[in-house]
């Protein structure tokens, strides 16, 4: 219950304040844990818990839910009740045999019990599962709960299609709902059984954030051993099972056969529904909507946990399936809907080729109006058909599967083709389709893509070899980085394009070239780069094989790593039409995470933090890469949300990059992670961070500063922590590449951490004119929070120098600044400890750590093993803080700290 912590705590309160609460939630939303949670922690406060519940199996017991409490009830309480009521008590408990009591002794008997229990202590009755309690026990139960406030607490957990809280617990009750998990919850929950994110993305995305379904998949999952980083998608309906099977056998009967009707509908409207049900409809509908299995609007059937359809359809069986089908092929009003339903109830043996080719049709009228999930399907339905195979549909719905984000889909038609002995050109084809469905997990991917390299050199198609050869690059680059290894695939990449005379193909090679020369650090990088594409390039075939390397996407990449923000917005605005009209939605992924960091640049972080919810929530329901989306989410979050959610996020995507093997996002994770913690002022975990940042940055072969922009926090870092001289030498290493590359947004952070390198040294001069520039250049390229970031330094400089009003002013401006770009967070009176002591002024935070160890009587080797350094940089550090308090000896400083606290006491 870690994850409704938050909810359990509110429940505690309310029942404190005010004494009825009932928590309410569908079928599966937890509200049983949360009574448990709720009861543990009343017992731990030393008061007595009654958990009062009943089942189906009970049905027969009359007041079975009294039995419960009459059996906690202290033997002193039954002592104050009459004869009379010791008696009714003795039949509840079928002590006696003999006539059921009336119901007016039943409901004084109960209420006179725990007035007598509510004088000795404060008892919580908890009552679960009332919707299976009979209704002599609610009555008699609401009568007492309506008496009996104020002498014990009550908690219930009620359905919404059940009884009403007031009337359950009295009027006045607290009626709070329970939530679905949110995705980092279902995250939290999933990732503590070992299983990857990518998987509890989609579970959450199955389950809709079902807590039942959500644990119950998760724990089998875990139990078939799958923790493994894997990409290969298993079913998720039978570990749901259980919990369906028991939500559906609450159901009325005729619900389930018209529920299997809007699960199996190809269009699930309520009058499709509705056309294959017949008149039994609304009322299945309605029943079903009560117990929280679907949502029904004016125009559709949902089912918010998926799994709950996939579970249905797996439990009705072949022939029951084959007859809905049949029932939604008369009923649809759609030539193309009709014929899913047709071939739907059929064997793949069965299956007529006049069918095959109007599903072929329906999926080339899928793929126009842009529904490439929805073409995949049908050509899967199409190109299975026993003894009659059509690699040709399968290779198109691998690839329109591809276009979708549909990793499970690509990988299903990349199976069936094996199955049907196509040749090695249909098999090549739906490989590189399966490594581009990946997205970023194509570094797990890296033999899938070796084999449909085997596969093109065995069907000698030079553009398909061509292809391949990407693929390869592609995946390497991700898990190794800008090696030699992904830069020979490339060239032989546009080798083979130019031999195939492929010029879209050899423009998409040459585009990762100059990618790969750029993250390598070499000067003539953009020549590589296509800035000019050849004729016809504006109406690019969506199916292209090289889609994901369009050179328009590297022309954004490169903009936005040469600070030109104005030309990377033109160009992802000139993107976006293409992409609504010919690409797919794995397409607006990448499209939606250019824009976030791009706005994230900009300072706009309201427009961040919603391209970034969208992306999120895309990428759940597709299954794809979750390590971008929570990068992304994570640079929205530090321009537009709070420190703490960025930080969280951060650590998402590192544990999902990490998990799918791609190294090239892990290290702007953790820089994103060491940054926000600097801002934070954790300097040991952000130099921690920073530190691996450096470590990874080397291992990558990055010689690009600009690619991940960790240099100049790293120095931040290390003048915070005391280590000057290894900050100096992490700037100058850094500005002599980017000096060399031109790169000036790099240079112009560069300039910030020297100054504070300078200021480190009581160098002011040199630090203000280092600041002074890096703010003019900040200002020329557009960088709003860099400059508020500036402003802060000189601010602390300021400071450092004795200038108090100066300082305030600095600080206001950058304020101002943080503010107009919706990030007020950067810029806050926390930056300079305002509840330190005043001696302390003008050190630097590692300074004031060491010179509190001081006064606080510890020796300089105590110190050294305290603060994880060496105890000549204790030493250095100490000479620096005798030079800017103006003291000479270990002694003075001491006093000069104990003056100060005699000051502040008075």
């Amino acid at each position: 219950m870690t994850a409704r912590s938050p909810l359990v705590d509110r429940v505690c309160g309310e029942l404190r304040q005010v004494g009825a609460v009932a928590v309410v939630g569908p079928t599966g939303f937890g509200k049983s844990a949360v009574l448990d949670a709720v009861c543990t922690a009343w017992q731990a406060a030393g008061d007595p818990v009654v958990r009062l519940s009943s089942a189906p199996a009970d049905a027969h017991i009359a007041y079975a839910p009294l039995v419960d409490l009459f059996t906690a009830c202290p033997a002193e309480v039954s002592g104050e009740l009459s004869e009379l009521q010791r008696s009714a008590i003795d039949w509840v408990m079928r002590r006696v045999v003999g006539p059921e009591p009336d119901a007016t002794t039943l409901r004084v008997t109960v209420l006179s019990c725990l007035q007598a229990w509510g004088r000795r202590a404060r008892p919580l009755l908890a009552a679960d599962e009332v919707h299976w309690w009979g209704p002599g026990s609610l009555d008699v139960f609401r009568f007492a709960a309506r008496r009996s406030r104020g002498s014990v607490s009550l908690l219930a957990a009620l359905r919404p299609d059940g009884p009403a809280a007031h009337d359950v617990l009295g009027g006045g009750a607290v009626e709070i709902g329970i939530p679905t998990l949110s995705p980092q919850e279902s995250a939290a929950l999933v990732r503590a059984l070992g299983l990857p994110l990518r998987t509890a993305g989609r579970i959450h995305a199955a389950t809709g954030g079902n807590p039942r379904l959500v644990s119950d998949i998760a724990a089998g999952l875990a139990r078939t051993g799958t923790s493994a980083p894997t990409l290969h998608v298993q079913p998720l309906a039978p570990f749901a099972r259980k919990a369906t099977h028991a939500w559906l056998a609450d159901l009325a009967e005729g619900v389930r056969p018209v529920l299997l009707l809007a699960a199996l509908a190809a269009d699930p409207s309520l009058d499709a529904v509705r056309r294959a049900a017949g008149p039994p409809a609304d009322a299945a509908l309605a029943a079903a909507e009560a117990a929280g299995l679907v949502r029904v609007t004016d125009a559709t059937v949902l089912f918010p946990a998926p799994v709950v359809r996939e579970s249905l359809v797996a439990e009705a069986g072949d022939e029951a399936v084959r007859r809905a089908h049949h029932l939604l092929a008369t009923a649809s009003a759609e030539p193309d809907d009709r014929a899913w339903h047709e071939a739907s109830a059929l064997a793949p043996a069965e299956l007529p080729a006049r069918l095959v080719a109007t599903l072929a049709d329906a999926a080339g009228a899928a793929r126009e109006r842009g529904d490439r999930a929805r073409a995949a399907e049908f050509g899967l339905l199409a190109g299975d058909r026993v003894g009659g195979a059509r690699p040709d549909l399968l290779v198109a719905a691998a690839r329109d599967a591809e276009a979708a984000g549909r990793l499970d889909l690509a990988w299903t038609a990349m199976e069936r083709l094996a199955r049907t002995g196509a040749d090695a050109t249909a098999r090549a084809r739906a490989r590189i389709a399966v490594v581009d469905a990946a997205g970023r997990g194509a570094a797990l991917l890296k033999d899938i893509a070796a084999q449909a390299l085997a596969d093109a050199t065995a069907g000698d198609e030079p553009a398909l070899i061509s292809a391949a050869h990407l693929r390869l690059a592609w995946s390497t680059h991700l898990n190794r980085g800008f090696n030699a290894e992904a830069v020979t695939h490339a060239r032989d990449a546009v080798a083979w394009a130019e031999r195939a005379g492929d010029p879209e193909s050899r423009a998409a090679a040459l585009s990762l070239i100059a990618r790969l020369e750029q993250g390598r650090g070499s000067p003539d990088r953009t020549a590589a780069l296509p800035l000019t594409l050849g004729p016809g390039a504006a109406g690019r075939d969506a199916d292209r094989l090289d889609r994901r390397a369009d050179p328009r996407r590297a022309a954004v990449r490169f903009a936005l790593l040469d600070d030109q923000l104005a030309d990377a917005g033109r160009l992802l605005d000139e993107l976006r039409p293409v992409v609504g009209r010919v690409g797919g939605r794995a397409d607006l992924l990448w499209l939606l995470g250019r824009s976030v960091h791009l706005h994230a640049q900009r300072g706009a972080g309201r427009l961040a933090r919603e391209e970034a919810g969208r992306m999120l929530a895309l990428a759940r329901e597709l299954g794809a890469s979750p390590g971008p989306p929570w990068y992304a989410a994570a640079s929205a979050e530090l321009v537009g949300g709070s420190l703490e959610q960025a930080l969280a996020y951060a650590g998402l995507g590192l544990t999902a990059a990490q998990e799918e093997t791609d190294l090239v996002l892990a290290a702007h994770c953790l820089h994103l992670s060491g940054l926000t913690r600097l801002l934070l002022r954790d300097t040991a975990g952000a130099l921690a961070d920073l530190l691996r940042v450096r470590d990874l940055v080397r291992d990558l072969a990055v010689g690009d500063p600009a690619v991940i922009r960790y240099d100049a926090d790293l120095a931040e870092a290390l003048v915070a922590a005391g280590d000057l001289a290894a900050a100096t030498r992490t700037v100058a290493a850094a500005r002599r590449r980017a000096e060399e590359l031109g790169r000036r947004g790099v240079l112009a952070s560069l300039d910030r951490a020297e100054a504070l390198c300078r200021t480190a040294a009581g160098e002011f001069g040199p630090a203000e004119e280092l600041l002074v520039r890096a703010l003019d250049a900040f200002e020329q390229l557009g960088y709003p929070l860099e400059r508020g970031r500036v402003l802060l330094t000189r601010s602390a400089v300021e400071r450092r120098r004795r200038h108090p009003a100066r300082a305030r002013a600095l600080q206001a401006a950058a304020e101002a600044v943080f503010r107009e770009a919706g990030a007020p967070l950067w810029g806050p009176g926390r930056a300079e400890h305002s509840g330190a002591p005043s001696w302390l002024a003008g050190l630097t935070d590692a300074e004031k750590r060491i010179a509190e160890l001081v006064a606080d009587g510890y020796g300089n080797r105590d110190i050294a093993a305290a603060q994880y350094v060496s105890v000549k940089t204790v030493e250095a550090v100490l000479t620096r803080i005798y030079r800017k308090l103006e003291v000479r000896s270990r002694v003075q400083l001491v006093a000069l700290a104990r003056k100060d606290e005699r000051h502040s006491d008075r």
